[in-house]
């Protein structure tokens, strides 16, 4: 990654003084080092971090010249030569001015312009919290991801393996004559069918693999196998465990540490400095102007010094407008900062809804869905042993126990990468 200046840094400090403290304790499902690994691999690697970090180095060096004075100005020239002869010494009043001019704007203006470049800088340290906890939040998801195309690869190979028990038990039954040979068949065509569509899974897991990779800028540091649910078919993850406050207690958080609207309110900071140098447009600027003509024949040069200030004469077409326009721009900023901070509260509930409902889902897969498709596939297999059930019965039950699996693997992706994306919502650096 590029190189982090120090004032780089400081500028950093000062516009995320607010955020939630860096290292904080990770929700259970977001707490594991591999991850950590990882997203430290992606804010590392990642070249559009690197483009915010060097945005914000670009708008820290503009502040000292935002309010520099303006250059000075050297005059040359000629002054009462007569012509055609050119004859420098002939004339008394001949000369060649040398001089030196210098503007100066009114008191208040340089610090005005100073100020805005400041907010800038702040801004873009704002923009940089924004990029890593929106990489944070899509590091996780796509972690996760990873781990659901093999979760979803080892639950296909399980499935085969279901598959060739009824294939086993159908042939033992055709053999003895208990079974018609169409039983044997079907049974070869699914397993066939399974062994085919195996092949689109693992090409899901390469095509993700592809997707970690190109978050972090390339190849890195191998990610380790992550199996979301056990062999008895729990949920891995602590989502179980996770505890979730309600959205009103969040809600102060979330005007504290959001991104989005530490960047909302460096807008309006920044707006308002700006209707600061506008509203400071018309006041007059002054020069101070020193000029020695230098003159020939022995005479003695001349000394001049004037002075003067700029006349605001079309004030009220140009300044004035100005101004208000400026005023106007400040108030759609604290305009769109409230009506952020307002969906941001919907966004958060709605987040909050779905952990919940997914938290739900979870526990009651793996505590009543799972544990029935699981005996229900053993029996039908029993009893189709013995030809107390048909084929389609195994077969279906089979799938059945299948889906639940693969169901609740990507329900607790679906709530690992939620919880990422409300870690991110809020601001919290989980990360770090």
């Amino acid at each position: 990654m590029h190189r982090i200046t120090t004032s780089t840094r400081v500028a950093v400090v000062v516009a995320c003084l607010v955020p939630a403290v860096a290292g904080a304790q990770a929700p259970p499902p977001l707490d594991r080092p591999d991850l950590r690994r990882y997203v430290a691999e992606v804010l590392e690697r990642n070249s559009a971090r690197s483009a915010a970090f060097l945005e914000l180095e670009a708008a820290t060096e503009r502040i000292a010249p935002a309010g520099a004075l303006p250059d000075p100005i050297i005059e040359f020239g000629m002054r009462s030569v007569p012509i055609p002869s050119f004859d420098f010494e002939r004339e008394a009043m001949t000369q060649l001015p040398i001089g030196i001019r210098q503007s100066f704007p009114f008191p208040g203006k340089q610090a005005a312009r100073t100020e805005v470049a400041r907010q800038d800088s702040a801004l873009a340290a704002a923009g940089t919290g924004r990029v890593d906890a929106t990489l944070a939040a899509r590091a996780a998801a796509t972690f996760y991801r990873l781990a659901y195309t093999r979760s979803a690869v080892e639950l296909w190979q399980a499935r085969i393996e279901l598959a060739d028990q009824a294939v086993v038990t159908a042939r033992a039954r055709y053999g003895t004559g208990a079974a018609p040979q169409s039983d044997l068949l079907r049974a070869e065509l699914r397993r066939a069918d399974l062994v085919e569509r195996a092949f689109e899974l693992a090409s899901a897991v390469e095509e993700t693999q592809a997707d970690v990779d190109a978050l972090r800028g390339g190849p890195g540091e191998p990610i380790g196998p992550l199996d979301l649910t056990e062999s008895d078919g729990a949920p891995a993850l602590a989502v179980l465990s996770d505890t979730l406050a309600d959205a009103q207690e969040l809600s102060g958080g979330l005007e504290v540490g959001n991104p989005e609207l530490r960047v909302a309110r460096v807008r309006v900071e920044r707006a308002r400095s700006e209707a600061r140098v506008f509203a400071l447009a018309a006041r007059p600027d002054f020069f101070v102007s020193l000029q020695n003509g230098i003159r020939f024949d022995g005479r003695q040069p001349f000394l001049s010094a004037t002075a003067g200030l700029s006349v605001p004469l079309w004030a009220g077409r140009k300044q004035a407008p100005a101004a208000r326009a400026a005023d106007r721009a400040l108030e759609a900023e604290q305009a769109r900062r409230d009506d952020l901070a307002s969906q941001l509260i919907g966004v958060l509930r709605a987040r909050i809804a779905r952990l919940r409902a997914l938290a739900s889902r979870v526990g009651a897969l793996g505590r009543d869905v799972l544990p029935l498709a699981a005996t229900a596939s053993e029996s039908a297999l029993s009893a189709y042993a013995t030809g107390a059930t048909e084929l389609s019965a195994v077969l279906d039950a089979q799938d059945d126990l299948f889906q639940a699996r693969l169901r609740l693997a990507r329900l607790v992706m679906d709530y690992a990468a939620e919880r990422a994306a409300l870690a991110a919502l809020l601001g919290e650096e989980w990360y770090r």
